[in-house]
């Protein structure tokens, strides 16, 4: 698929000015959605997507101004998602491989289930590991040997990818309906100065968000 900067064009369609002005407006809806339809059929587009008319969100293209725009902004949070899951686990270290299968996705405070391409734009997306010492990894404490910031890296390799979403790192509470093993109940010093024993711990986790 093309690269994200690319689906979020405004299709500004110029046809026969001798028509009628409704004749006009059939045209531009007319070629509006044929363009759209062929992207998403050569698949350098997904098939899910919001469409502004004028800068007026779900207007029918029909109702364009001469002088106006038709822009479709197609949804890539799944691919992002996706991206950004495989992302994490080719990165993770791997020694059992339990920490590079346990990363998981969350919408709506909620494991995801369904298929990836039908996450909703307008929703945060969080992708977290869930395992007890994954902020010891994010952070560099676990290991020297074990290169820390990964949740960054991951970061800003998607910011370069897709430009229209807006990545963020964040520390969260997983709660036990995430995973078994969550929340986590700190038991010790734990190396950073601002945690304690008995300190539910939070979990650093890469954050998906739709530009504004």
């Amino acid at each position: 698929m093309a690269q994200a900067a690319t689906f979020s064009r405004s299709l500004r369609l110029f046809v026969d000015r001798n028509l009628s002005p409704d004749a006009l407006r059939a045209e531009m809806a007319r070629r509006a959605i044929a363009a759209r339809d062929e992207l998403i059929a050569r698949g350098e587009a997904p098939p899910s997507w919001r469409r502004y008319v004028d800068g007026k969100a779900d207007a029918p293209e029909t109702s364009v101004r001469l002088d106006g725009a038709i822009l479709y902004r197609f949804n890539l949070t799944g691919e992002a998602a996706e991206a950004a899951l495989a992302l994490c686990r080719s990165t993770s270290p791997v020694r059992s491989g339990r920490f590079r299968d346990a990363w998981v996705l969350i919408c709506d405070d909620k494991p995801w289930k369904q298929p990836l391409k039908d996450l909703p734009a307008d929703r945060t997306i969080l992708i977290v590991n869930p395992l007890p010492y994954a902020r010891k990894i994010e952070t560099g404490a676990l290991e020297p040997r074990i290169r820390r910031n990964q949740i960054e890296r991951v970061r800003q390799t998607l910011m370069r990818r897709f430009p229209t979403l807006t990545f963020g790192k964040t520390f969260v509470r997983v709660g036990s309906g995430i995973a078994p093993s969550a929340p986590y109940i700190l038991r010790g010093a734990s190396g950073e100065r601002r945690t304690r024993a008995g300190t539910v711990m939070t979990y650093p986790a890469l954050q998906i968000t739709l530009r504004s």
